[in-house]
């Protein structure tokens, strides 16, 4: 973990302080980086000294909430208590992982689905081209604008449906990877 890492994860940390305070801590940890870098010591082995951010953030924490020893009922402006896990990922603190089975088993699903929708849709797409040179070199039908308009619209709908094909398939690949958390 290098200095900003460090700095940046604590100050993650501590967003529930005032402003001052947090800048104050981070300030204090600067300096320990500092004197570390003195002397001789590597960013890495500075912070496997201090330790984890969390914890050391956790220390801080405590001491600001704790009541004043005079004060014998809590006041309005007491800050609500610091819950013990960070509402965000860290590697001391893993996502809760859900029910993700069933989404992994619509990706391999739409895995094997894809694998022949890709290349149909493909075809789908290429088929203007297609529809054209059977146009060129079919002499059965005479060209009249009737017949033109019917090629045309036919190419465009099967060029349409298999872009459609191509994206469906595509957002329901993105969509089943992220759902299964792989």
């Amino acid at each position: 973990m290098t200095k900003n890492e460090f700095l940046q994860e604590l100050y993650n940390h501590l967003l529930s302080l005032p402003a001052a305070e947090r800048d104050d801590i981070i300030a204090d940890f600067e300096e320990h980086f500092q004197a570390g870098a003195e002397r001789g010591k590597s960013e890495e082995q500075i912070c496997a000294e201090l330790g984890n951010p969390y914890t050391c953030a956790l220390q801080y924490l405590r001491t600001a909430q704790a009541p004043p020893q005079n004060a014998a009922q809590p006041t309005a402006q007491t800050p609500p208590p610091y819950t013990a896990q960070p509402p965000y990922r860290t590697a001391a603190n893993p996502p809760v992982r859900r029910a993700n089975l069933p989404w992994a088993i619509a990706f391999f699903f739409a895995v094997f689905l894809a694998i022949g929708i890709y290349p149909a849709c493909a075809v789908l797409v290429c088929s203007p081209i297609f529809i054209l040179i059977a146009a060129v070199f079919t002499a059965a039908v005479v060209p009249s604008g009737t017949v033109i308009g019917l090629l045309l619209s036919v190419a465009v709908m099967l060029c349409a449906a298999g872009v459609l094909g191509i994206l469906v398939t595509t957002w329901f690949l993105k969509l089943s990877y992220r759902r299964a958390d792989f």
